[in-house]
């Protein structure tokens, strides 16, 4: 029994020996030796572990001189933050803070792969000789050579895992192995990267081509964490080159966060700091701001500015910007809020001024609004009657008046609104009824072409009675629910001395039939006396609606305004099937009195294995007398396909215009997106009314590569007479986009 006991404590100490170091770090192999200089020979199977960090390999020498772990032999290394290392040999120093690895493989834990020749590792950062750097897990093959996707070649790599970057010696960018780009140096957030960092972004270089001259954009992105709540980003861009003027463009992109609240502004500036004998360093600029704070538990105030030095300077510089296709960029300030007096009212001022970027407008008819106020006190409730009451006030003006609209215009009004349900005999019984008190004051407004001045007194009741009775067959389960109304205005007529400034005209849909007021806004009322009815058909995902009116005031302006000139008002369809891979919807407008549809709508939609279309069909006409005044006749149709070969889609978008016979515009689209690379191409042809002038082609090329940024280049199909510059883009684009 003896000797069994010890056999057993002598192959534990070879197969499975634990040596505990001072500072912790432990060692477990197969077997474990010393030589005579008190070397540590650790064979088979070895671990060394220094809390979160791991070496492994089948041979690891401690060097007790040196204090360093040699690793004759293939070994991997794990991190504290689960990148792991791979050398053909090397040695780590004994706290694992220096290291040397040769034929270094490293595999980042999202995936991104660094190789080089050797590298030395100091702390927190690894030095690569002649490494290689991508995300791409798949690998392609060209001849008998296997590479990824796209990778970046330097002759010196350093991976700071500390502050989470990369920064690269004379790198070089391959596409399916083939050089596209080098920069003598370039530098890149980690993909580690997870918290914000200060620090140099992805630079970029843009070469623009015309004709023969050849132009070049570098920007150098630079991130700024001011704070845990301020942030700002700032782009100097540099141009040179073609035979233009150097020139410069900085771009400042500031957020904060408020408590309560936040802050964003965009600031553009184009300089000619370069440019010798300059008079004036800014050429053009704008800004852009954003403001948004809660007051108190009650008022929140927003802030939104738009400006810019001239009139296509947003259109040029940011084409995606959504302000690149207003008509105007506005500066506003809104106080909204609520219990100012009783609970349940609320409030909002508003402040307003507006700068025209249109081309064919005149900056000095855009309207200034100082102030805009509109308070509602909370509905309150008298035996069953709900009544509110709204206040509005609004100075409005501009430099000079329009044909529609007066110079100067001021309003104060108050509408009462009352509202009071019953249901009875089966129905619901709906009594509405608003109570308009306004005064305005407008300055040189034109009538008949001269500027007339007027003040204004409009006292304007309304009300009406609305009923709806639902039938329900229990055999088929169809809800049938006939509607009927009858509304009765004021039959005062909207005066032209009245600049219609916070209202427009409705479009004629059975949504805004049942309105007391059919207008927008309250500058203009409707003053129609009217009956309504109709009716709904509901089962399942089907239904249907009908709505049709008689109207018993000859100047109805609502009336007129939509076209409609007879007592009796068209007829209003509405129908639609919502199933769960179809969907189909038809409106219709038909004119009872000249006997001939005005309007019709076909909608489909589909989903299948291929993808999604959309297509539609829009038919509209207005006659006078038989005559025709306008028509419209038009189709589109839209292709979003699902992901076919595991990483592609397709979309299609095309509009035809059945009266020219020509279309108007369509598009073909194609993406590609893998784990680590994608590719857009889209294309876009614009067809003019002129039909002497050649189509506009607009093709979009867009490469986006993982934890870099896109390069997009656009008009690089245009006719010789709109011959542009092709400029690639960069910018960054969302990781959530790789497969």
């Amino acid at each position: 029994m003896k000797k069994f006991l010890i056999k057993i404590i002598f192959l534990l100490t070879i197969f499975y020996t634990n040596i505990q170091f001072a500072n912790e770090i432990l060692i477990y192999a197969d077997s474990i030796s010393y030589d005579s200089e008190k070397n540590l020979i650790a064979k088979g199977n070895v671990k060394i572990i220094n809390e979160n960090e791991i070496i492994t390999s089948d041979l690891i020498i401690y060097n007790n001189a040196q204090q360093k772990y040699i690793l004759p032999k293939k070994f991997t290394f794990k991190d504290e933050k689960n990148n792991y290392y791979y050398g053909e040999s090397g040695y780590f120093s004994k706290n694992f803070e220096e290291a040397q690895i040769n034929e270094m493989k490293l595999h980042l834990s999202d995936g991104s792969r660094i190789v080089g020749k050797s590298s030395v590792r100091k702390g927190n950062i690894d030095i690569i000789n002649k490494g290689v750097y991508s995300p791409c897990t798949s690998r392609i093959n060209i001849k008998n050579f296997v590479c990824p996707i796209w990778q970046l070649e330097a002759e010196k790599i350093l991976h700071d895992s500390d502050n989470l970057f990369l920064y690269q010696k004379h790198a070089k960018m391959r596409l399916f192995n083939i050089p596209v780009f080098y920069f003598p140096y370039f530098a890149a957030p980690s993909p580690l990267r997870k918290k914000r960092k200060s620090g140099l972004l992805t630079p970029s270089v843009n070469f623009n081509f015309l004709d023969t001259k050849i132009s070049q954009s570098t920007s150098f992105p630079y991130y700024f964490n001011l704070d845990i709540d301020k942030e700002l980003t700032l782009t100097p861009v540099f141009n040179y080159g073609g035979g233009i003027n150097s020139s410069q463009r900085f771009l400042f992109d500031y957020n904060q966060l408020l408590s309560g609240g936040n802050l964003n502004f965009d600031l553009s500036l184009d300089t000619t700091l370069e440019n010798e004998n300059n008079e004036s360093w800014l050429k053009d600029g704008s800004i852009v701001t954003k403001y948004n704070q809660n007051l108190n538990e009650k008022y929140n105030i927003n802030i939104e500015s738009a400006l810019q030095t001239s009139k296509d300077y947003i259109k040029t510089t940011d084409p995606n910007n959504p302000l690149s296709y207003n008509t105007s960029l506005s500066t506003t300030l809104d106080l909204n809020g609520y219990n100012l007096i009783k609970d349940n009212d609320r409030i909002r001022v508003s402040l307003a001024t507006y700068q025209v970027i249109a081309g064919n407008e005149d900056n000095k008819t855009t309207p200034t609004v100082l102030p805009f106020i509109n308070y509602i006190s909370g509905e309150e409730i008298f035996k069953g009657l709900k009544y509110n009451n709204t206040y509005e006030m609004y100075n409005i003006f501009r430099d000079k008046s329009t044909s529609e609209h007066s110079q100067k215009q001021k309003k104060i009004s108050l509408m009462t609104s009352l509202d009071e349900e019953i249901y009875s005999l089966n129905s619901k019984f709906n009594f509405k009824s608003e109570i308009h008190n306004q005064y305005f004051m407008t300055e040189n407004k034109k009538i008949d072409n001269q500027d007339v001045s007027s003040e204004t007194y409009r006292f304007f009741p309304m009300a009406g009675i609305f009923i709806e009775t639902p039938f329900r067959h229990i055999k088929t389960q169809t809800m049938f629910t006939p509607k009927y109304s009858v509304i009765v205005n004021s039959g005062l007529p909207n005066s032209n001395k009245i600049s219609n400034e916070a209202s427009t005209n409705n479009n004629y849909t059975i949504a805004n039939q049942g309105n007391l007021n059919r207008y927008s806004g309250t500058d203009k009322l409707d003053n129609s006396k009217r009956m309504n009815y109709g009716f709904n058909i509901s089962k399942n995902k089907f239904s249907a609606d009908f709505s049709q009116s008689y109207e018993f005031t000859p100047d109805s302006n609502y009336n007129k305004a939509i076209g409609n000139n007879y007592y009796l008002s068209d007829a209003l369809v509405e129908s639609s099937y919502n199933g769960d891979n179809y969907g189909a919807k038809y409106e219709l407008r038909y004119d009872p009195n000249q006997n001939y549809l005005k309007k019709q709508k076909i909608a489909i939609s589909n989903k299948n294995n291929f993808g999604n279309i959309d297509a539609s069909y829009l038919n509209e006409k207005s006659e006078t007398n038989e005559i025709l005044d306008s028509h419209n006749e038009v189709f589109n149709i839209n292709f979003q396909s699902k992901k076919l070969l595991k990483y592609s889609k397709f979309n299609f978008t095309g509009n035809y215009d059945f009266i020219t016979d020509s279309p108007n515009e369509y598009t073909f689209g194609y993406s590609y997106f893998d784990e680590c690379f994608g590719i857009n191409l889209d294309y876009r042809r614009n067809f003019y009314t002129d039909n002497s002038l050649k189509p506009q082609d607009i093709l979009t090329l867009m490469f986006s590569f993982k934890n870099l940024g896109s390069y997009k280049s656009t008009n690089l199909a245009v006719s010789e007479t709109d011959k542009q510059d092709i400029i690639w883009e960069n910018f960054s684009v969302s990781d959530e986009m790789f497969n």
